[in-house]
């Protein structure tokens, strides 16, 4: 899904949950998170969430609109909730409105952190694209930066490895 796919599926998803009378609020994080805040040429299969309040509705709306449009039922999933600091987040952007859902998307240091500590293949341009959006260019600040997101989860040795060879330091 492109930028527009992913606003498109929102909308949809905020008027069945308006019709239903309830307001949720998601936190999205992952390919989602840049497409729709940072990256506008960015595209991804799924929207990785924190479904804030309201979780049973929005899953269920979720798993309607994947079968009206053929889409799996994790299109939109808490799954990456797992992965997400625990601690407040005061620059997070507001990327979708409706009286019926807003959408933020992490900040891009929360990504930044989450991606390092993943440090998959296919993060490496959202890793780069990040480290230059926060001015972030070392693979000690980003460690500096992990530590305090996930004081309990240090960056690992293949982590390390990847930013210095994404980065290139």
């Amino acid at each position: 899904m492109d930028r527009t796919e992913l606003r498109d599926a929102l909308l949809e998803l905020a008027e069945r949950l308006d019709r239903a009378n309830v307001s949720a609020r998601i936190y999205i994080v992952g390919g989602a998170a840049m497409a729709l805040a940072y990256d506008a040429e960015r595209a991804t299969r799924d929207i990785d969430a924190v479904i804030i309040d309201q979780h049973g509705p929005v899953i269920q709306a979720v798993r309607d609109i994947g079968q009206a449009h053929g889409w799996p039922g994790s299109w939109l999933n808490d799954q990456a909730s797992a992965y997400v600091s625990r601690r407040p987040d005061p620059l997070q952007r507001v990327v979708f409105d409706h009286r019926a859902l807003r959408v933020v998307a992490a900040s891009p240091e929360r990504l930044l952190a989450m991606k390092a500590r993943a440090a998959r293949t296919t993060d490496h341009g959202d890793i780069v694209r990040l480290a230059e959006m926060t001015g972030i260019t070392s693979v000690s600040a980003i460690e500096a930066l992990v530590s305090e997101l996930f004081p309990d989860e240090p960056l690992g040795e293949r982590s390390k490895k990847v930013l210095h060879d994404v980065l290139g330091t």
